[in-house]
């Protein structure tokens, strides 16, 4: 399946669910964490931040090391959405506490299917959540906490480190998560991914796989 199909589809169905089952849940598609460095590709913002990174038939898993090193600093939960090209590999590859969703075709139809689900992330940490937050939103908090005397003109580096050598970490992630779900000022749309080649490219065909997973329970 090819990356805008996949990402269809999750929307249509877990996002779906998500938001049914919690309708203060907000998605956010592409949300660059580390000052852009790095974009997942869904997140959910409710009781937990939760992203979800997409790869698709046409994808590789090679920039997966790095783009966990990253989410694994931010996310409470994270999940891995897969077309069935890539299930085997991620297996030998993910962190156990990573979420698995197969995305794959059934007598053409697309679908989604949870593998498994996510666990709680031990390792977030509060300097890498602090920079979601804007610099007007993070002295908004310190002027709250009464932390930000001397620091207005500072710059966000210097607001993110009081932040989270003064807040504990189960503070920051509630203040965060109600900081993304109240913003309204978010960008337009959602910025395309960059093309590798400014010609055009035939897509490269995808042979059928038919996926089991009983062959990877153990």
């Amino acid at each position: 399946m090819h990356d805008a199909d996949i990402r269809k589809i999750l929307h249509e169905v877990e996002m779906k669910r998500i938001c049914t089952l919690d309708p203060s849940s907000r998605v956010i598609d592409e949300l660059g964490i580390f000052e852009g460095k790095f974009r997942i590709d869904v997140a959910v913002v409710n009781g937990h931040l939760h992203g979800y990174e997409i790869k698709s038939a046409e994808d590789t898993l090679m920039r997966l090391a790095s783009q966990q090193a990253a989410y694994n600093q931010v996310f409470d939960k994270l999940t891995l959405v897969a077309d069935e090209h890539h299930v085997e590999q991620a297996l030998k590859v993910v962190p156990p506490w990573w979420g698995l969703i197969l995305a794959g075709v059934r007598n053409g139809v697309p679908y989604v299917e949870e593998i498994w689900t996510p666990r709680l992330n031990p390792d977030v940490d509060a300097y890498a959540i602090c920079q979601l937050l804007w610099r007007e939103e993070a002295l908004k908090v310190l002027s709250a906490r009464k932390l930000s005397a001397g620091l207005w003109s500072s710059k966000r580096s210097i607001l993110w480190k009081t932040l989270a050598e003064n807040l504990e970490l189960a503070d920051l992630k509630e203040i965060v998560r109600d900081t993304l779900k109240g913003r309204e000022n978010w960008r337009d749309g959602v910025p395309k991914r960059k093309r590798r080649s400014s010609g055009k490219r035939k897509r490269k065909k995808i042979p059928a796989v038919k996926f089991d997973i009983k062959n990877y329970l153990v």
